[in-house]
């Protein structure tokens, strides 16, 4: 027999609730790990692909010219994540970046930290854009002139970009990853998991983004996209909840953040309900 198929068995097999984990892998990896302490068992089911684009002439020159910006803002931990890769292959190193350095949320601050950036600001209480742009030192009469730089994947919203943009600032982007679809299952086929949903016993579905939930959503099919609406999902911000409104869950948790920790929390005080 192979280890996939002993994998599945284990869990039709078993008589535990699961927790469907659809963060990247390595992400998933790691929150999984924080589940199993807790003695709570999960499947890994990656819903997002990030994968880091090529370091172009152009993004290379961006990276060698960093000190030339006053503020560089990592929108998220893969944004840090792949920089930092980036640079490496560049030559350059996390400290001797001079710019003020910004990041969004804790688990984007504690990633960049961990990578050896020096942090500059980040918001205390709060994980989004309005947090960050709350602070005092990014109002408009300490920002106004100033050029900023800011790490993100392909596509992102514009929303932060635009509100500084109004108080005076010059922006600019560098997108160093692109999150996909993935092309191929981890752990369990999507056939299957759409096959086997109430069978594999799935009590929780944790989701990080809109664009995992959505995928999530566009991969499964029938009976189990039914089973999964009617699952409780633990979403990790306010937009997520809205999406996943509009796509028919029928029993939605906010965590406080993405932050493992936070969805941790949210996992454990929803579970034995």
């Amino acid at each position: 027999m192979t280890e996939s198929f002993l994998f599945n068995h284990a869990f039709r097999m078993s008589n535990n609730n699961l927790v469907l984990v659809t963060r990247p892998k390595q992400q998933a990896t790691e929150f999984a790990a924080l589940l199993t302490a807790k003695g709570i068992k999960s499947l890994v089911f990656p819903c997002i692909d990030i994968l880091q684009v090529e370091l172009s002439d152009a993004l290379k020159q961006t990276l060698e010219t960093l000190n030339e910006n006053n503020l560089i803002i990592f929108i998220s931990a893969n944004a840090a994540q792949k920089t930092a890769e980036l640079m490496h292959l560049s030559g350059i190193k996390p400290e001797s970046i001079t710019a003020k350095i910004a990041t969004i949320g804790k688990a984007t601050y504690t990633t960049a930290i961990e990578l050896g950036f020096k942090v500059n600001l980040s918001p205390e209480n709060g994980f989004n854009s309005d947090a960050l742009l709350a602070l005092e030192e990014l109002q408009a009469v300490n920002v106004k002139g100033s050029k900023c730089l800011i790490f993100r994947g392909i596509g992102g919203l514009d929303y932060l970009a635009d509100e500084l943009s109004k108080r005076g600032v010059k922006v600019r982007y560098a997108e160093v990853y692109q999150r996909k679809k993935p092309q191929y299952d981890e752990n369990i086929s999507r056939q299957e998991l759409s096959n086997k949903w109430q069978d594999l016993q799935i009590k929780a579905v944790t989701v990080t983004s809109n664009e995992s939930l959505q995928n999530l959503y566009d991969m499964l099919k029938q009976p189990g996209k039914d089973a999964m609406l009617k699952t409780t999902l633990i979403v990790a911000s306010q937009r997520g909840s809205e999406l996943a409104k509009s796509l028919g869950f029928k029993s939605i948790k906010l965590a406080q953040s993405a932050l493992n920790q936070h969805m941790l929390e949210a996992v454990e005080i929803n579970w034995n309900k």
